[in-house]
């Protein structure tokens, strides 16, 4: 009965000094919605990044990348060479019993595509026939090429839907005769959208042509960019990898003391790579928030102290009749509670609204889980005692007969 007394008393005197009450939960709500944004776009994002990455690796995949791949901030950054060659992917695909299927290819961006006047920029790949299968690509329209198109170099190509719309419009492009660089092409295919990649570059800007076709009559290259290799399942991929790396050093002629001159990426490695990139989100970016909420106690602590010097009055006189030095701090302790408490629902509810157009401003998930909000609202409790209890603690100690002068 007491305790309930209490606590209406302390959200009545809470709430009487409405200037004061709304800069204490001014200073607590900023942060609580900071907060609430910056770890669901960490979560979102996050989970952005995933789905993309999960389309390219799975967990019985290896990618080889020809030169060295380095992480710079959050961006992996390639230094390419011209010593992978198709003949050491056929090596690697020939001696790894594990390995099941694999693809070999070479990229060019920015080629210009033509059709009936109309032009396009593309980014022009040139794959294996096992490339349908190996990247998961669903074709809409037509076909893939067949080894024999690739083994003769057969100039056809499979387009991506911004292609197709770009040159096409509505109209069917199976059959029709493109201009690729002013050479020749005839579609025979189209696939279905695919997205971005885990650099966040669109996909549904390719044209897909046989590789010994871009290797021999288009770009005139003897190397290959990336390959991409899958094994029997997980638990071979480590012991694949590593013989991929031996096979490789042993072709390329590369000395103990020499670093690789190409990159195995593993999906364990992809998942250390994903860590780092989203490190800025969970741990950075969160820490700054705590300042604001260390701020925001500060605020508290100080406009509960005024409050303190304000009631000395009020607290000799309930000293006087009897109340305990406990209920005093029990007192403004659920006053500082109180606001902050409420201060952190109104920052998760403001911080959650605030959520929706940021996502679909920077295009990922919106995300807020039981987690974030039981968090807020216990960082906002905590902060109402932390800086409620000095205040709290002075106006435990004050004696009736100073309080009452």
């Amino acid at each position: 009965m007491i305790t309930t007394r209490m606590l209406k008393s302390g959200f009545k005197t809470a709430w009487s000094h409405k200037l004061r009450a709304t800069f204490m939960i001014a200073s607590v709500m900023i942060g609580i919605a900071s907060l609430t944004v910056i770890i669901s776009l960490g979560k979102g994002t996050q989970e952005e990044v995933l789905s993309r990455v999960k389309k390219f690796f799975s967990a019985t995949t290896i990618n080889v990348m020809s030169g060295r791949v380095r992480m710079q901030g959050t961006h992996a950054k390639m230094d390419p060479t011209t010593t992978l060659k198709l003949s050491d992917i056929e090596d690697i695909a020939a001696r790894i019993k594990t390995i099941v299927s694999w693809d070999a290819g070479q990229v060019e961006l920015d080629k210009s595509a033509s059709f009936n006047g109309q032009n396009a920029i593309v980014s022009l790949h040139g794959h294996m026939p096992s490339a349908e299968a190996v990247w998961n690509l669903v074709i809409t329209e037509g076909r893939f090429f067949t080894k024999a198109e690739n083994d003769g170099t057969a100039r056809v190509a499979v387009i991506a839907p911004d292609v197709r719309k770009e040159l096409f419009g509505d109209s069917g492009p199976i059959g029709r005769q493109i201009g690729i660089e002013g050479v020749p092409f005839q579609v025979i295919g189209t696939i279905a959208p695919r997205g971005p990649d885990p650099h966040g570059m669109s996909q549904d800007d390719q044209i897909i042509i046989p590789l010994n076709t871009m290797l021999k009559r288009t770009v005139n290259l003897d190397y290959v960019i990336a390959a991409k290799f899958i094994v029997t399942d997980k638990h071979a991929v480590n012991s694949a990898a590593e013989q991929i790396t031996q096979i490789l050093r042993e072709r390329h002629r590369i000395n103990t003391d020499e670093g690789d001159d190409f990159t195995v990426i593993t999906p364990q490695a992809v998942n250390d790579m994903i860590r780092r990139a989203t490190r800025v989100f969970n741990l950075y970016l969160p820490m700054l928030s705590v300042v604001f909420l260390i701020i925001g106690a500060l605020i508290v602590a100080n406009l509960m102290l005024l409050s303190v010097s304000e009631r000395m009055k009020e607290i000799g006189l309930r000293k006087a009749v009897g109340a305990k030095s406990k209920d005093i701090q029990l007192q403004f302790l659920i006053e500082a509670s109180s606001i902050t408490l409420f201060a952190g629902s109104v920052g998760f509810a403001a911080g959650a609204l605030l959520l929706l157009p940021i996502t679909k401003m920077i295009d990922v998930p919106y995300t807020i889980s039981w987690s974030v909000m039981l968090f807020c609202l216990a960082a906002s409790s905590f902060i109402g005692i932390a800086a409620g209890f000095i205040p709290a603690r002075r106006a435990a100690v004050l004696q009736p007969v100073e309080s009452l002068r």
